[in-house]
């Protein structure tokens, strides 16, 4: 756990606290551990209000991507008085658009970005090697039979992006050259530049996962919480939200 807390000139309604989950990247036992630290912190210091930004790109390159969809349906479920909001990733988007169009360019550069190890987390096997494109059709169309309508649902209602007080919370980040109104989904789910170093304050904070980096980053336009969970030595990290101020939440994956 990072206990450092640092000041932010944006806030977050009185009375509310903000856990944003960075890119889960099929690690289940790193999710199980983010929500038992995020149980114990809310037991340490209760608020009125919760609410938990699931930051996308919940699947693909970690070992039970399944699993962590099968989690995060159940949350989505559970009715426990905490608000829940579940945002798209480019991961997720990939393998949407490989479930409706698997011959083009997308459905092999989603197996290639770890869409095979999503593919084995449902069942399927590839010992005899990775497919060609020949093979893409037929797996997808195995994909869509055996994929539950809960995962199939939850992945056709992911959302864009979300503003909390003076907080946008958005998968990759957004274009800093024009307004958070008119960001499209592929801003908002697999912008960098110019907006990882752009030099100036933005009309809200912009809270992100995406790129990696070894520690949460807190610029002056941006949080950027993708500690790359599935990398040698990384984390997955949560931000806390709660009115001027942001500290940082951190667990293994194993």
């Amino acid at each position: 756990m990072n206990d450092k807390m640092y000041s932010t000139d944006f806030c977050i309604p009185d009375g509310m606290r903000v856990y944003a989950i960075g890119d889960i990247h099929g690690h289940l036992a790193a999710l199980d551990r983010m929500h038992d630290s995020i149980s114990a912190d809310l037991l340490d210091n209760p608020p009125d209000q919760v609410h938990i930004v699931y930051m996308g790109d919940y699947i693909d390159r970690g070992p039970d991507s399944k699993g962590v969809l099968d989690r995060l349906v159940e949350r989505l479920g559970r009715k426990d008085g905490i608000q829940k909001t579940f945002l798209q990733g480019n991961h997720e988007g990939a393998m949407l658009e490989f479930l409706r169009a698997p011959e083009g360019a997308a459905g092999m550069m989603w197996l290639q970005w770890g869409g095979l190890e999503t593919l084995q987390s449902y069942g399927f096997d590839f010992k005899g090697g990775v497919p060609v494109a020949s093979e893409l059709a037929d797996i997808s169309a195995a994909l869509a039979r055996v994929l539950p309508e809960s995962h199939r649902s939850f992945l056709a209602a992911l959302a864009g992006a979300i503003q909390i007080g003076g907080y946008f919370f958005a998968h990759a980040g957004v274009d800093p050259k024009r307004p958070f109104s008119q960001q499209d989904i592929e801003d908002l789910t697999f912008m960098r530049e110019p907006f990882l170093s752009w030099p100036h304050t933005l009309e809200k904070m912009v809270v992100h996962g995406h790129s990696i980096t070894p520690e949460p980053v807190v610029a002056a336009h941006r949080i950027g919480i993708d500690t790359g969970v599935y990398q040698p030595g990384g984390h997955l990290t949560a931000g806390v939200f709660e009115r001027n101020t942001v500290r940082f939440l951190q667990v293994s994956p194993r």
